[in-house]
């Protein structure tokens, strides 16, 4: 017999709660829960405050996690997670308790932090459901915390992997006309979680804007006065050592493919139109292109050339939407050309 469960059944049941806090700061490393009603004192480790959202009066389970604890009913996590109803079984022969509940600690090493399981609980109480209106930071959060490795609420976890796999553009039409927010975490949580649909789009987007630094490929000449880059500094991401690798292979790879292209001047069907590009695709293509990082950024830079009214300069609309379509073939070209720099297979 424990020596709590000892004193829980000894003692009367008025002096119960201040022999389970008191056993709980010899047993559980100084952890010291803290009401607002009497039950708290001096701790030389840890005070955990009560969840100022999910202290529920109705609450049937206490549930610790880092610095808070939290309130709440015990069927309904019971029912999305074999963890913490493992844990409950497990940990409730202990005999903690407080205000009639059993007290379950979520071990340290399942790495779950107090923000991420009160987001978990705003989609459980319907707070803050997963929809289409769900933040990036939310389905992050929610994302790790029902994870296998943390909580384990499988049905929960799909659920996010599915509406992460929408937010993020997985398709080149759509990442053009898309700002992706918060890559980095988005392309660490696809790799980790194995959304694969995603993770092409997200490896563009890093690699093509996060200042990395790209190898010049071999016979590159200086274009004569080009101007410097005077571009603002780009966002500092945070990447693994293994991630920002891939990134910058990729980036290598764009910028070794993409160089002949933006460097050779345009040639059309008609003379009249092949004498335009070679008189304007210095001053509308190449040192727009150098000023704007578009050598690293083909696919943006592709769309730009596109988008130009090159009608307005002199082409036939024949020679125009010839060379759009032979434009629109390169980035889908490069598009496709990436599933084999990244490795990527992507799962149907």
């Amino acid at each position: 017999m424990s020596f709590t469960t000892f004193w829980c059944r000894v003692l009367p049941r008025f002096y119960a709660p201040f022999v389970v806090m008191s056993t709980l700061n010899l047993t559980n490393g100084g952890a010291i829960l803290d009401d607002g009603g009497g039950y708290s004192r001096h701790s030389a480790h840890e005070i955990i405050q009560p969840h100022p959202r999910y202290w529920l009066s109705d609450g049937s389970l206490i549930v610790r996690t880092q610095g808070h604890a939290f309130k709440i009913h015990r069927t309904l996590l019971h029912r999305h997670s074999p963890v913490l109803a493992a844990l409950s079984t497990s940990q409730e022969a202990n005999c903690d308790s407080m205000h009639g509940c059993p007290l379950v600690y979520i071990p340290d090493e399942r790495g779950v932090s107090s923000a991420d399981f009160e987001a978990l609980l705003a989609h459980l109480y319907h707070d803050t459901p997963i929809d289409s209106d769900a933040p990036f930071s939310h389905l992050a959060a929610v994302l790790r915390a029902s994870s296998k490795e943390q909580l384990d609420f499988p049905s929960i976890h799909e659920l996010v992997r599915r509406r992460l796999g929408k937010l993020i553009p997985s398709e080149l039409e759509a990442l053009l006309k898309a700002s992706v927010e918060q890559p980095d975490e988005a392309l660490t949580l696809a790799v980790e979680y194995d959304i694969d649909s995603i993770k092409k789009s997200l490896f563009y987007v890093l690699a093509t804007h996060a200042d990395l630094d790209h190898d010049e490929p071999d016979g590159m000449l200086p274009v004569p006065d080009a101007p410097v880059d005077s571009t603002p500094s780009q966002p500092r991401f945070n990447l693994s050592p293994a991630l920002t690798r891939r990134c910058q292979a990729l980036l290598d790879e764009l910028v070794a493919h993409f160089t002949p292209i933006l460097f050779t001047v345009a040639t059309a069907h008609h003379m009249a139109c092949t004498d335009i590009f070679a008189e304007t695709w210095m001053p509308l293509v190449i040192q727009p292109a150098l000023e704007s990082s578009g050598l690293c950024r083909p696919l943006e830079t592709l769309q730009t050339i596109i988008e130009l009214d090159w009608a307005a300069h002199g082409l036939c609309e024949e020679c125009v939407r010839d060379k759009r379509e032979e434009w629109r073939g390169e980035q889908k070209a490069i598009w496709d050309r990436m599933d084999g720099w990244l490795a990527l297979t992507v799962k149907a």
